[in-house]
């Protein structure tokens, strides 16, 4: 999974993870996955902030 983000010095933006390449498993359930790793970043407050404030939502 990779993370793209753009730099302080341009304002500082982080992008919907994407995934790379998953192993040891068939058919990877990828919103399972996601869902996974937002759960992560949740569970961390501060890192949570930073994250929500600066998101950049691509789906639209």
């Amino acid at each position: 999974m990779a993370v793209p983000y753009r730099p302080h010095s341009e304002g500082f933006a982080v992008y919907r993870p994407k995934f790379i390449d998953v192993t040891g498993v068939d058919s990877p359930d990828y919103a399972t996955l996601a869902d996974h790793f937002f759960s992560g970043v949740d569970s961390h407050e501060r890192a949570a902030e930073v994250w929500n404030t600066h998101l950049i939502d691509e789906s639209v």
